[in-house]
């Protein structure tokens, strides 16, 4: 599949065309779940003998024309989910086509229990809780209702509202482990990568490197973001596994 994305009145911050090669989504990892008993054709909503595909994560990825050889891997961070790295809230244009631009190929993904990978095998409860300004406190913007001096934030009214509403709820718990396992199947997909990860991310992307037995032998970078370069922060593993991964890989400060 060959095709172009080009400039247009929706995003004026946008210039030049995106030829794409291919492009596609997937789910990476996961687990199956069943309920004890024999399904009943009778009954379809009756979960007895029923299974549950759930706790993997989905990724869409883009590959431009002429692509470098090493693709960039994208996972976000708390209260997010893919939308991260696509147009921001002011409407410019994000890393996702950014780096498209500089023929990267880019992987973009949903977490396990997050967005379009909302499907849990634990259950949760996703409460209606109000929580807009914790956020914008949170993502450093300032102390709402003020934002930070300097800030390159926008402050337009639209572009506020933009941000609050791509954030994205739990749907069930947050776990590192669960995250990081699927991450590794999603690495098995794109083959040599880099892997950039965003606040809350960063545990889970340091996990995915170490679990990441066959990846040793691969050209992977992790990128951290507001995340101390310490191996017992977030990820609180062996010295031995700290020093083997600054070893084998270039870590790239964000």
């Amino acid at each position: 599949m060959t095709g172009s994305m080009s400039a247009c009145s929706v995003n004026p911050y946008q210039s030049s065309a995106i030829s794409i090669a291919q492009q596609g989504n997937f789910a990476a990892g996961g687990k199956v779940i069943q309920s004890a008993g024999q399904f009943d054709d009778k009954q379809l909503f009756n979960p007895q003998g029923q299974t549950l595909h759930g706790d993997h994560a989905s990724v869409f990825y883009q590959i431009p024309e002429h692509a470098r050889l090493y693709p960039l891997v994208f996972l976000h961070g708390a209260g997010q989910s893919a939308k991260t790295w696509g147009t921001t809230p002011d409407g410019r244009e994000g890393f996702q086509t950014l780096f498209l631009r500089q023929h990267f190929p880019v992987y973009v993904v949903d977490q396990p229990r997050r967005g379009q990978a909302g499907q849990s095998t634990v259950a949760a409860e996703v409460p209606a809780t109000t929580n807009d300004q914790a956020w914008f406190n949170m993502f450093r913007l300032g102390q709402y209702p003020n934002f930070f001096k300097g800030v390159q934030f926008s402050q337009e009214p639209t572009a506020l509202s933009q941000y609050f509403r791509q954030m994205t709820p739990n749907t069930g718990a947050y776990d590192e482990q669960v995250i990081s396992d699927a991450m590794v199947e999603v690495l098995k997909k794109s083959g040599d990568a880099v892997l950039i990860t965003h606040s809350q991310g960063g545990g889970p992307g340091w996990w995915t490197a170490i679990k990441s037995k066959a990846l040793w032998r691969m050209n992977l970078a992790v990128v951290l973001s507001f995340l101390k370069m310490n191996c017992l922060n977030p990820c609180q593993v062996q010295q031995e596994h700290c020093q083997q991964l600054q070893s084998k890989w270039q870590i790239f400060r964000s």
